[in-house]
This record gives C-alpha cells, sequence and structure tokens, in this order.
C-alpha cells in the first residue's frame, strides 16, 4: 500500500477508495482532502459499475481532524467555517455515476458517519460505533447528515441521535437502518465486494 492519504486501485469492474490514515483514524486533514479530490476523480474516469469506500486498519473515519484545523486557521470559527469546505470533495460521491457501497471497517463518527451516509449501501462492521457527536462539540452536524439521517431512519430516530451525539453499535444501527447489514469486523469489505 502507498503512502497517499487515499488510494484509488480497481479490480475487474470494482473500484475501491481507500482512506489511507490508520495511525490518526483516518481523519479528514487538508492532505487527506486534496488525495481524496485526486482519488476520486480517478475512481470517476476508471471503468467500473461499481465504487467501494473503506478505511485502512481499524477505522473507517473519525472525521475531521479538527487539531490541525483550528492549528491551520487559528480559531474555532474558522476552523468551523474550513470544516464545512472540507466536505466538498466528499460530497461528490452523491454525483458518482455507479453505486457506492461503504464498506465500514470501523467506527464512523463525525465527519466519517457523514462519508458513510453519502455511500448508497454500508456494510459495516458490528462491534463498531457510528453516529454524529457533532452537538458534542458544540457544532451542527456537517457533510448533509442532517438531510441524508432522516430520510434512511425518519425524522424523529435522527433528531434524536443528532440532538444527542449518542453512538449506536453496528447491531443498533442495522435495526435503525443505517447499515444494511451489519457483520464482523473482518468479513466487512469481502461482504462490500461481493454485493
Amino acid at each position: 500500500m502507498s503512502d497517499a492519504a487515499v488510494q484509488f486501485t480497481a479490480s475487474g469492474a470494482i473500484g475501491v477508495l481507500t482512506l489511507n490514515r490508520p495511525d490518526n483514524r483516518n481523519s479528514m486533514t487538508p492532505e487527506l482532502l486534496d488525495a481524496f479530490a485526486t482519488a476520486s476523480a480517478a475512481a470517476r474516469a476508471a471503468d467500473i459499475r461499481c465504487l467501494v469506500v473503506t478505511g485502512a486498519g481499524a477505522c473507517f473515519s473519525s472525521g475531521a481532524d479538527f487539531k490541525s484545523v483550528i492549528q491551520r486557521e487559528g480559531d474555532r470559527r474558522a476552523a468551523n467555517e474550513r470544516s464545512y469546505a472540507m466536505y466538498e470533495p466528499f460530497l461528490s460521491l452523491l454525483d458518482v455515476a455507479v453505486p457506492v457501497i461503504g464498506a465500514l471497517n470501523g467506527h464512523a463518527v463525525g465527519g466519517g458517519f457523514g462519508l458513510a451516509l453519502i455511500c448508497d449501501l454500508r456494510i459495516g462492521a458490528r462491534d463498531a460505533k457510528y453516529g454524529a457527536n457533532f452537538v458534542k462539540l458544540g457544532l451542527a452536524p456537517g457533510m448533509a447528515i442532517s438531510y441524508l439521517l432522516p430520510r434512511l431512519i425518519g425524522v424523529a430516530r435522527a433528531n434524536e441521535l443528532l440532538l444527542t451525539g449518542r453512538l449506536v453499535d453496528g447491531t443498533e444501527a442495522e435495526r435503525l437502518g443505517i447499515l444494511n447489514r451489519a457483520v464482523p469486523a473482518g468479513d466487512v469489505l469481502g461482504e462490500a465486494m461481493t454485493l
């Protein structure tokens, strides 16, 4: 595996985008943002019939790396504005012409949860945590979560998760309709590839 923060590989008709910052829980930094834009452009140009999005290591994505954003921008307000700009390349997955499957190999929290919701289908690790904890950071949900989550699980359930910041495990995420399937962590990518 190369050192790129996001990698694109293709095997036959299936493309795989891998967030590749496992030592930082695949958190979203400006560098990962740039790499995602490059890798997703390669995915759109490839002759594939399906795109799988996953994370390297034990975590899908912990969301925005606010520490690096705050250091770069200097204050919390500017960091908040920058974090919204960071989401644009991820939201471009909504315009991909092939089905996008999230292979959530571990925790998907904050912006990582938003990236998961952008996917058309989601296969997730049963023992991982999923959710939008923005409220616990004093922030409004980003990454179109407040739009996408109610469409998946209904307004009342989405409001509960968004307004409390409560995280759910894979079993509950499957029951709520966030995940299409909850499987053992080691089976996530294989399950996504066989869909």
